[in-house]
């Protein structure tokens, strides 16, 4: 084995193990802590909750900062961390230089998504509750745009009670947004989303390094997302209530202003922000929902695709996807590499050095592409920024 992954495991165990042993002692004060209760009537917002997750989860980022700078010591550098640690974003400008583009527009749909699922009826003064998307949105909040299916996917034997119709009308909304979106809607829609993709970029603003996974350590959530999935699609069934635990119920109801409680969902969200801070869309990689959107990959509209031809297997594409999908980076013959777990945040086109070696498509036309321009664009600063770092790096190591 090499010295680089024993390091890896020697961070990564004891990272998982002060996350849960800080969550368990604070659960303890889990029935102590008094929230206000709001009524649907009820306007302002239940920021308490919110901040006290936020608070426990900056405890929780600092004693797995402290442990891990023990265990590493005066060995900062580890190869694959590197990316991470300097703050740069491989094949890309410096923050702050891109020019208005997809990422850009990416960025402006997280957002604006994010604020119609939690004030959309109070800003039009109606919701669109014919309209449900399989989105991370919590149904618990009434002021949404639209609802969200994932409380009935949630509680399956609901649909007993349903009329046939209505049964209908949720099927064939899944079936509609599987096929017209597909996992477009985790990277461009999903709340749950853009909390990850905030938490990241602030890792990165305060030059902090995250975890780099290998293909071990992705495999090590499969069995995560698995359980999640047994217990979003059956916990019904036994009398329970996957709500209790979701940790989107902690975010969209109580910035609305509706009643919500910290108990098991709140220290769920707690493990998904620390989660997130040291590894790019954590809860995207054992999200039960995304996985079962990404089951209909095969004929979703939204595709990648890739030219063999043109790819010059560096591997950049791996490097920057958040969901670990090697293939996109070792097939040599499909031209359609479009696989379950994608989340169409286009991160491999964005950082591919390789004109037209990586594509997104929507119906067969592509509308964003590799371009070896942007790739450049800003590469020389961030190459002196990169040999600036190693100097101070040498420098430090001397002495």
């Amino acid at each position: 084995m090499k010295k680089t992954d024993l390091k890896l495991r020697k961070i990564f165990t004891p990272t998982v193990i002060v996350i849960c042993g800080v969550l368990m002692l604070l659960s303890l004060f889990a029935g102590n802590l008094v929230f206000y209760a709001f009524g649907s009537d009820d306007s302002g917002y239940a920021i308490t909750p919110v901040l006290i997750i936020l608070l426990l989860a900056i405890i929780g980022i600092v004693l797995c900062l402290w442990l891990r700078r023990r265990i590493v010591r005066n060995d900062p550098v580890m190869g694959r961390f590197a990316a991470e640690r300097i703050s740069l974003k491989p094949g890309g400008t410096v923050k702050g230089q891109r020019k208005f583009g997809f990422m850009t527009m990416r960025w402006l749909i997280m957002i604006l998504s994010f604020f119609a699922l939690i004030y959309g009826v109070k800003w039009l003064g109606q919701g669109f509750g014919n309209i449900e998307l399989p989105i991370f949105a919590c149904p618990i909040n009434q002021d949404q745009l639209i609802d969200s299916s994932c409380y009935t996917l949630a509680h399956l034997n609901s649909l007993v009670g349903m009329s046939w119709s209505e049964v209908g009308i949720f099927l064939g909304s899944l079936l509609l947004s599987i096929v017209v979106l597909g996992r477009f809607i985790c990277g461009f829609l999903c709340p749950m989303g853009l909390i990850q993709d905030l938490t990241h970029e602030t890792r990165q603003g305060l030059k902090i390094e995250g975890l780099s996974f290998n293909e071990k350590l992705y495999s090590r959530l499969k069995p995560i997302k698995w359980t999640l999935l047994l217990l979003f699609l059956g916990l019904s069934f036994v009398g329970g209530n996957f709500c209790n635990i979701c940790p989107a119920i902690t975010v969209s109801p109580a910035l609305a202003g509706f009643k919500v409680s910290l108990f098991l969902s709140g220290f769920a969200m707690i493990v998904v922000i620390i989660g997130s801070f040291f590894k790019r869309r954590f809860f995207c990689n054992i999200c039960p929902l995304g996985y079962l959107i990404g089951l209909g990959h095969r004929i979703s509209l939204f595709r990648i695709k890739k030219d063999c031809q043109a790819c010059t297997e560096c591997g950049a594409c791996y490097e920057a996807c958040p969901m670990g999908i090697k293939t996109i980076y070792t097939e040599r013959e499909k031209r359609d590499v479009t696989t379950a777990d994608c989340i169409m945040c286009g991160e491999c086109i964005d950082k591919c050095p390789e004109n037209k070696a990586l594509a997104m498509s929507f119906g067969g036309l592509r509308f964003y592409k590799a371009s070896r321009k942007t790739f450049m664009s800003g590469h020389k600063k961030n190459e002196k920024r990169l040999k600036r770092l190693i100097r101070k790096r040498e420098k430090n190591e001397s002495n």
